[in-house]
């Protein structure tokens, strides 16, 4: 009884931390502004001279206005992406299929019913217009906007986590490698599929249980909502996709908390459309209540691991790319792996074909290196066999001559300076 009543406190936590965060958009650009217009002075080094009012106002300013006006405008974006989104999901594209749906279709209903109210003919002209004009509509304006709100929007949302992430926290700290980040997003973005049809799938299966099924798929998009809005802080904060799927399955009350409102909001329309348009215009602003949010961990001590079907069947299409007794997403990376460009869990083949080229070459310098050793111990004894000369000095016994000439003359240089001045 007592894990329950956790359970359910951390998951009316997650629902205010939801909620609350999305008051910081009021204020986040105006701290933001108002720290980067209070003025930095460096101390002046030893040495140097007083700086005069004459100096200051001789020297100039543009680069230091113009360096002060990229910083504003980089960080106090915010609230300026998170009205454009609103703009564009909502008053444009949602606005513009309600539109079509309430007004022009009925529109065009009343008119054909005014102009062949006495014919039967009207009947028959509005079954072949309604899905004519239904049909163009979509593929001309729902279609194109659709693939364009994607792009642009998921452009801004990335824009408004690193403007949010940069004024909190910091500088990110992104997946060192980059094989690793490509990795890291392909996966993330299968997995996000797999388990959106996991989701649909339980919502339609034939349990007796009435409201089981919607239950559990409340959760399902709860979760994967938090895991949307989280995984921008998370991936500026250095976390691979193995880390920020266990941090969620071990700390699920409060993350299905926090979801819970974005995917009941979300499905309360009808048409799939509309639902998209709710979520980009909303999405934002969990984004950003993601980025103030302290997560509540450690409160169930059983994890609800919903994401391991999909993470298997992750695991089992790269299996066969992946090297033998590892998974793709099994073991985390090792710190002394970071740097690789071909370490990516396993993904890529091991290159055989440059590990061979290196062989060759290694044996190649070998060889060279015997036929050079040979050629000038021949040419040695010809020279000791037919001249009976005095043998010059070796380069090694030269360099040793010339060595002992610097150190000496060294040597006397420094017993000259060190010696004491006479008056």
């Amino acid at each position: 009884m007592e894990t329950l009543c956790r359970v359910g406190a951390t998951v009316l936590h997650g629902i205010l931390d939801s909620i609350k965060g999305i008051t910081v958009i009021f204020y986040l650009d105006k701290e933001a502004n108002r720290k980067l217009s209070q003025p930095t002075t460096k101390p002046l080094l030893s040495g140097s001279a007083p700086r005069t009012k004459e100096s200051l106002s001789s020297q100039p300013r543009t680069s230091s206005s113009s360096s002060l006006v990229s910083k504003r405008i980089e960080e106090s974006k915010v609230l300026k992406r998170v009205l454009q989104c609103s703009l564009l999901n909502g008053g444009i594209f949602m606005l513009s299929i309600l539109f079509f749906e309430y007004a022009v279709l009925p529109g065009l209903h009343l008119f054909l019913w005014y102009l062949f109210r006495n014919s039967s003919t009207m009947s028959t002209v509005w079954g072949w217009m309604l899905p004519s004009l239904s049909l163009l509509f979509n593929s001309f304006w729902v279609a194109p906007l659709f693939l364009l709100s994607k792009i642009v929007n998921s452009l801004w949302f990335q824009d408004i986590a690193d403007s949010a992430y940069k004024f909190r926290k910091g500088r990110p700290q992104l997946i060192p490698s980059i094989s690793k980040l490509i990795a890291d997003t392909l996966i993330s973005l299968l997995i996000q599929i797999l388990f959106l049809l996991q989701s649909t799938l339980v919502k339609y299966l034939p349990v007796p249980v009435p409201f089981a099924c919607t239950a559990i798929y409340m959760m399902h998009m709860s979760l994967l909502c938090s895991l949307y809005a989280f995984e921008y802080k998370w991936f500026n904060m250095g976390w691979e996709l193995h880390k920020r799927l266990t941090y969620i399955e071990q700390n699920w009350p409060y993350f299905l908390g926090f979801g819970l409102p974005l995917a009941v909001l979300s499905e309360l329309p009808n048409s799939i459309v509309i639902s998209g348009c709710v979520f980009s215009v909303l999405f934002p602003l969990f984004i950003i209540s993601a980025n103030e949010a302290t997560p509540k961990v450690d409160v169930c001590e059983t994890p609800l691991k919903l994401f391991s079907i999909v993470v298997a069947l992750t695991n089992a299409l790269f299996r066969g790319r992946t090297k033998p007794g590892k998974a793709a997403l099994s073991q985390p990376l090792t710190p002394g792996s970071a740097g690789s460009l071909h370490n990516t869990r396993g993904l890529t083949p091991p290159l055989s074909s440059s590990a061979s080229a290196f062989m060759f070459q290694q044996q190649q310098q070998q060889q060279q290196q015997q036929q050079f050793r040979h050629h000038n111990s021949q040419k040695h004894h010809h020279h000791n066999r037919s001249h009976h000369r005095q043998p010059s000095p070796s380069p090694s016994a030269a360099s040793s001559t010339f060595a002992s000439v610097q150190t000496a003359q060294l040597h006397q240089q420094h017993t000259v300076l060190n010696r004491p001045l006479r008056r």
